[in-house]
């Protein structure tokens, strides 16, 4: 169990002042050390449409993130769109919107804790925290652990323009389509948005609802709307309960 007094902010200021070229890797070893989790990976959103990977401190931390992010579901996702921390006490038990439940994505670990990086308004990136071994994160943890995060995004901000050069900006997985895919489920719900007149957030969000409904994946939710056969949506009434438009989603 986490000590009730550990103190996270420390590490992670030393972590930014002598960070450099490897500030996002000393950034993820002072928040997998201060509370004791085995993996992480910070993430940034330069658009909310394009995910980039800066680290993941393993292979497996890797393809956790990518999961969440090529299926638009999971504790980075909610952290990074909501701008709020989410933690997942018990993987098992959370549901997921289409397929089996995310806990298959995330092999060994028992519990996550998503740390939102965002400015006023507008959502940065995540840290996102993998714990393969029993302990209790309690809310003071995550209130502490929230604080560091803004010295992290703060150092980011500082540190991107010098040495995020265009190996750094491109995902590790180069050759990969997790990051399209990601952009494919934001072109849908940026349809959706433009067609109800609503927030980009509300548009993945009726996305995932149908996913869920029709147990088709997000993905197939999301070329299903961008397809020009599926050209108009119908509004919908905003007193009525949440549901796909019948001229698009319903035939899907």
């Amino acid at each position: 169990m986490l000590d009730e007094s550990l103190s996270i902010v420390p590490d992670v200021s030393i972590a930014a002042a002598v960070g450099r070229r490897a500030l996002p890797s000393r950034l993820c070893a002072a928040f997998t050390r201060s509370l004791g989790a085995q993996r992480a990976t910070l993430s940034l959103l330069p658009r909310v449409e394009h995910w980039q990977l800066l680290h993941a401190t393993d292979e497996l931390a890797l393809q956790a993130e990518a999961a969440q992010f090529a299926r638009a579901e999971g504790p980075s996702v909610s952290a990074a769109l909501e701008m709020r921390p989410v933690h997942v006490p018990d993987l098992r038990e959370r549901p997921s919107g289409a397929g089996p439940g995310l806990s298959g994505e995330f092999p060994g670990a028992r519990h996550v804790l998503a740390l939102p990086l965002h400015s006023a308004h507008a959502p940065i990136g995540v840290i996102c925290l993998y714990f393969t071994e029993p302990g209790r994160v309690t809310d003071a943890h995550i209130a502490e652990a929230q604080r560091a995060a803004g010295l992290a995004l703060e150092a980011l901000l500082r540190w991107r323009p010098v040495h995020a050069g265009a190996a750094v900006r491109r995902p590790l997985w180069a050759t990969d389509t997790r990051a399209a895919r990601w952009e494919r489920i934001h072109q849908a719900a940026g349809y959706v948005a433009a067609q109800e007149g609503c927030a980009a957030s509300e548009g993945l969000a009726r996305l995932q609802e149908v996913s869920a409904r029709d147990g088709r994946s997000l993905l197939d939710v999301a070329d299903g709307v961008l397809q020009p056969s599926h050209a108009v949506l119908e509004p919908r009434n905003p007193e009525a309960p949440l549901a796909a438009p019948r001229s698009a989603m319903s035939e899907m």
